[in-house]
């Protein structure tokens, strides 16, 4: 019986001695942001930036959608959790709130695009 518990620890330890160096790596930059950090004023960087931040902005809305989506399904009161919470009122209000924080996002991407492009307009 002891073997077979000291076999798991060793097994164990053997996949955290191999997961630790993996996740101890530095991260690698993403390519838009190596071109923030690189950015030299030119007009295409500019217009590359801004078309980058209205695809975060796309993304954001789409899952603005999605929590809307998800809302409808939490409208009866009735149901509810094994626990016996009901679902209806509190999750409808964490769908609006994270719908709401999704488009906010959403038009902070798009301010941000539109400053690149007035940026690059300006060059």
């Amino acid at each position: 019986m002891k073997s077979i518990k000291a076999s798991w620890v060793i097994l164990l330890c053997a996949m955290f001695a191999i997961a630790v160096p993996v996740y101890a790596q530095q991260p690698t930059e993403e390519p838009i942001v190596k071109l923030l950090n690189d950015m030299a004023d030119k007009p295409e960087n500019h217009l590359a930036i801004a078309a980058y931040y209205r695809t975060l902005a796309g993304d954001a809305l789409a899952e603005a959608e999605k929590h809307k989506a998800m809302r409808n399904t939490y409208r009866h009161d009735h149901q509810k959790f094994k626990s016996g919470a009901a679902t209806g009122q509190s999750m409808a209000r964490h769908c609006d709130r994270l719908t709401k924080l999704q488009e906010e996002t959403a038009a902070e991407y798009e301010a941000l695009a539109k400053l690149h492009e007035a940026e690059a307009a300006a060059k």
